[in-house]
């Protein structure tokens, strides 16, 4: 992010009007860590000055109310044109921006792929319906127009192949950004006669077009540079100090959120070696696990987005009270899932005397208890798992 401010300071600095633009899936992935992160980028998004941020199915990843509230914090240009309400039938956003720079009158739109699942983290889950693209540009757009729009703009947040399909279906398009996508176009690219912009996805890369407008707002020219946001750019020092203070307040608040289950048992003398290294001596065995229910354990609690609650992750994880153990960034991440080592124990305690077998189907009423497993049958289940 402190790279990121540098190079859109440059931008701003070369003097000429500049439109910031977003294709969407500014928000984080579905934890409450995250969300707390997505509040300060939300407020770093209204200061850099953009001027329309499309949809993406992350930025509803917290529900339509948490967006809204972003939206009216910070000041935040979303919009959309065919993301609806299932229970109103309403969109959620506006379904177009009008905004003047240096002279042109841009009409700025989103559309989001119907085929994006979209779940949210809402107390009450929340179903949207996501019209076809191509249906409602070709109604949009003459209204648009009418409207006062001299160059539209396009936020597609479908990726690569998708918005080029449709830009072969809908004309009158003279830019499209690209949302939803893992490669930057590094130079200009038309398709038709609308100029094709990309600068991929996470924040690795920034992307600026220097554009010719005409009379009529008939885009004339476009010269792309593409940011790479690596080393070779430098740290804004006042946002690195920001960035800093958050990241520890956020650790801070993730140890907290804890409560009582923090990794404290085990031993930092020992290590979970995960189950890669368990394969490469028990290959059969890993064959026969991977498709129980303990190899998708953490992806239960992600559909019920329930993927950060630690009375869950304890039994749903490998070592979560344990030092060294699941955490949801790297290394710790690794662990996801109820793995070899979450019954028998550290790799690096790895016996051969029968210890480890034992300790293995003792540890299963560790979670399957009468609270959490009530139907709970112990010679059934190790049937289903014994090795």
């Amino acid at each position: 992010m402190a790279r990121r401010a540098t190079f859109i300071d440059e931008t701003w600095n070369l003097g000429q009007p500049v439109l910031m633009l977003d294709a969407g899936d500014l928000f984080g992935v579905r934890s409450r860590m995250e969300r707390e992160q997505t509040r300060f980028l939300c407020e770093l998004t209204r200061e850099f000055g953009y001027d329309a941020v499309g949809l993406g199915e992350y930025d509803l990843n917290y529900g339509l109310a948490f967006l809204r509230e972003m939206i009216q914090t910070y000041a935040l240009p979303f919009t959309s044109a065919n993301v609806r309400g299932a229970a109103d039938g309403k969109l959620i956003l506006p379904e177009y921006l009008l905004v003047e720079r240096g002279g042109v009158n841009f009409g700025i739109c989103s559309v989001m792929d119907p085929a994006h699942t979209i779940m949210t983290m809402s107390a009450q889950e929340e179903t949207f319906l996501v019209d076809d693209p191509a249906t409602v540009l070709r109604d949009l757009l003459p209204r648009m127009r009418a409207a006062g729009a001299e160059a539209v703009v396009l936020l597609a947040h479908l990726g690569d192949a998708k918005s080029e399909e449709l830009l072969k279906q809908v004309a009158g398009i003279d830019v499209c950004i690209v949302g939803h996508t893992q490669q930057p176009y590094r130079t200009e690219r038309v398709v038709g006669q609308t100029a094709f912009l990309a600068s991929s996805f996470e924040g690795r890369y920034v992307g600026r077009a220097e554009c010719s407008f005409g009379v009529g707002g008939r885009l004339e020219s476009v010269d792309v540079t593409i940011g790479d946001l690596g080393k070779e750019v430098a740290d804004d020092p006042v946002m690195l100090e920001r960035v800093e203070v958050v990241k520890q307040k956020l650790e801070l608040a993730r140890l907290a959120a804890r409560g009582p289950y923090q990794p404290v048992q085990g031993s930092a003398d020992e290590k979970f070696l995960t189950e890669r290294e368990c394969r490469k001596c028990h290959q059969a065995i890993w064959e026969q696990l991977r498709t129980s229910p303990h190899a998708a354990a953490l992806g239960t609690l992600a559909r019920k987005g329930q993927s950060d609650s630690p009375e869950c992750l304890v039994c749903h994880t490998t070592g979560y009270v344990f030092i060294g153990g699941y955490d949801d960034r790297p290394p710790g991440n690794l662990l996801a899932n109820v793995q070899c080592e979450a019954c028998h124990g550290y790799g690096t305690e790895h016996s051969r005397d029968g210890k480890w077998a034992a300790r293995a189907r003792s540890s299963c009423v560790t979670c399957h208890d009468q609270q959490n497993s009530p139907n709970f049958d112990y010679e059934k289940y190790w049937e289903q798992i014994k090795h």
